[in-house]
């Protein structure tokens, strides 16, 4: 038998942890259809019950503000869950009881699941679950997702609830459940049979403006229809006296001594101090990154690669396979990382012996940045500054997010709650950030020349991004300048959690981006075996070297930066380039044009006209900061 189970719950409540923990790795990640919000899916055997749990986005409210709470509220309504599991925030339970009632609309059964209570009982918060329970009417379970202590009991509960537990609306005041009948009782008619069961869900919505259901206000009786502000007004108020009613019942404070992290707290989130004290950390966390990467991330496997694999596979290729183009594909025409272009040897060193293994490192880093409670902090400290460019402090998740992969990061621009902001945030990502891949190259290559270099590099990247974000808040017009964030505690990252967001990350990784690096090597090797290059270079000359003053030939490194921008700068380091040459290229790489897979995220987010305008601003900033850098190597 089956249960269909849905986890809902606010952002950093520890939702995804319990779905981790409840799964494994038998995850599926998806966008739902019809969008390209990515949700997860997994199953879990308990008694004679196969579990399919559904992982939704972070929610606020079941009045949608974002793409992401879009989705949340079409899976409720579309995937007809049997169960649907609330996750809460013990520390924080007043703000997440709201949602609760709103979810109890839907004549769903549900699991009230109350984590970290062991951080509550720490700051002398005190629930009962057993009068929580009997103040809802729903079951309520306590736990410690971290840890994974009471998952099975919440397993447990789920069963119950599907078997025994019957839908539960809340009771308002007589004039309000009155006109709320007559709305349901009117629409019901007209709602498609799978939305019938959602009607008093659907009347609360309409006295609530929703847009989706906003046609139905015509067909709502005129006596009724004039006030449905004003009911919807009473609805809110009676939802937060009941709110506040429960808590009062189910909640007792005992004085909690201060820690020392609750005194970084207070000091990181003020603007004053907190934006100087995340970017000294950031710089010790990238610092740090850095050394790792040389030491586990390079050095080792170079030595294995130079010592072992490259002259055994060579030996192997040049003695069964006769000189011409299939042995040129596979090992290239010449020796050497950077000039064979070959798919066994410069492809695997790329994939394999260089990017991987620091992806590897960066991402079990990241993984312990997100666990510990540091990066959701980022967002309150940037806020302001993040203002003056037209976004809020949530626009530092995305960005963080790209700095792994700009595909991700602008699919991640899906939270904020405004086009203004998303596309701010999509074109400074692929105009200015480098992903992963591209950055492991840029410190390889360009690191080659010294440190300040590639300090150059990000400054001069970071002042376009600045520039750039200024400008276009100024031409865009609209936008919110208000956060709205819930800061988890600190935790001591779980190992388990850290190691399968790794996995999860770097398997994804190898099954997008090593087909295009690879690919991205295939079309390099075929353009040098066949002359092809030669004219790509020339066609460009009057650009590459007239205004950038750089070699022709780089010319085609450029070009391949619209395909992989990790293999162009990769490419770079074939030709023998001045320091302020190379930094010139991978700054026109960077800048000039998205790669292909950012490309058509882009264009699948925003459109043809809107993507055709953000690659305009992007050549547009490559040229004239190209010609500037090509001036300076001139003097």
């Amino acid at each position: 038998m089956k249960i269909k189970v849905v986890l809902i719950g606010h952002p950093n409540v520890g939702k995804s942890v319990i779905f981790n923990n409840l799964t494994g790795l038998n995850a599926i990640v998806s966008n739902y259809p019809g969008t390209t919000v990515e949700i997860y899916r997994g199953t879990v055997k308990r008694r004679d019950y196969v579990i399919d749990i559904i992982d939704t986005p972070g929610t606020y409210s079941l009045l949608p503000a974002s793409q992401a709470e879009e989705v949340t509220r079409r899976i409720i309504l579309e995937e007809k869950p049997d169960v649907i599991v609330h996750v809460v925030d013990a520390t924080a339970i007043r703000r997440h009881l709201y949602m609760s009632l709103e979810l109890m609309e839907l004549g769903i059964p549900i699991v009230l699941a109350v984590n970290q209570i062991d951080r509550a009982k720490a700051l002398g918060i005190n629930i009962s679950r057993k009068e929580l329970e009997n103040q809802l009417g729903i079951p309520v379970v306590t736990c410690i997702a971290v840890r994974g202590e009471g998952l099975e009991a919440l397993l447990d509960a789920v069963i119950e609830a599907h078997e025994y537990g019957s839908p539960t609306h809340i009771k308002y005041s007589d004039d309000l459940e009155k006109q709320l009948r007559v709305i349901e009782e009117v629409i019901k008619e007209k709602l498609p049979r799978e939305l019938k069961r959602f009607s008093r869900f659907i009347a609360t919505l309409l006295v609530l403006g929703d847009k989706e259901f906003k046609g139905l206000e015509s067909i709502v009786p005129a006596s009724i229809r004039k006030i449905l502000s004003e009911i919807g007004k009473d609805l809110i108020l009676e939802r937060v006296t009941k709110t506040d009613n429960i808590y009062s019942k189910v909640v007792t404070i005992t004085k909690a001594k201060k820690t020392k992290l609750s005194r970084i707290d207070y000091i990181s989130v003020r603007p004053a101090f907190g934006i100087a004290i995340m970017a000294v950390l950031t710089l010790l966390v990238t610092y740090g990154i850095l050394g790792l990467m040389h030491e586990v991330g390079h050095r080792t496997p170079s030595m294995l690669y130079y010592n072992f694999y490259e002259p055994l596979v060579r030996s192997v290729v040049e003695k069964y396979i006769p000189p011409g183009i299939f042995r040129s594909i596979l090992v290239g025409e010449v020796s050497g990382i950077y000039k064979s272009m070959g798919l066994l040897t410069t492809g695997v060193f790329f994939v394999f012996f260089m990017i991987l293994p620091m992806i590897l490192v960066l991402y079990f880093i990241l993984g312990v940045l997100e666990d510990s409670g540091f990066l959701p902090r980022l967002a309150v400290s940037f806020h302001r500054p993040l203002c003056k460019m037209g976004m809020t402090g949530d626009a530092i998740m995305p960005c963080i997010a790209g700095t792994g992969c700009s595909i991700v990061g602008v699919l991640s621009t899906r939270i904020l709650r405004g086009d203004k902001e998303r596309i701010i945030a999509s074109t400074l990502m692929v105009l200015g950030i480098p992903c992963m891949a591209q950055q492991v190259m840029i410190w390889h290559i360009l690191g080659r020349y010294g440190l300040i270099y590639i300090l150059l590099l990000y400054i001069i990247l970071l002042s376009i991004i600045i520039l750039v974000g200024l400008i276009l808040d100024r031409v865009i017009l609209g936008g919110s300048r208000t956060l709205l964030i819930e800061l988890p505690p600190w935790r001591k990252p779980q190992l388990r959690s850290v190691l399968k967001k790794t996995y999860t990350r770097v398997l994804d990784f190898l099954k997008t981006g090593v087909p295009l690096v690879l690919l991205g090597i295939l079309i390099i090797n075929l353009a040098y075996y066949t002359g092809t290059i030669n004219v790509i270079a020339e066609l460009f000359s009057p650009i590459t070297s007239g205004l950038w003053r750089l070699p022709p030939e780089v010319g085609i490194a450029i070009i391949i930066g619209a395909l992989r921008k990790d293999v162009a700068v990769g490419i770079l380091g074939r030709y023998e380039l001045s320091p302020i040459q190379m930094l010139t290229a991978i700054t026109v790489i960077t800048l000039s044009f998205p790669c292909i897979g950012s490309f058509v995220i882009v264009l699948s987010e925003f459109g043809i006209k809107r993507t055709l305008k953000i690659i305009a601003i992007m050549f547009a900033t490559a040229l004239t900061i190209g010609s500037f850098l090509g001036l300076l190597s001139s003097l």
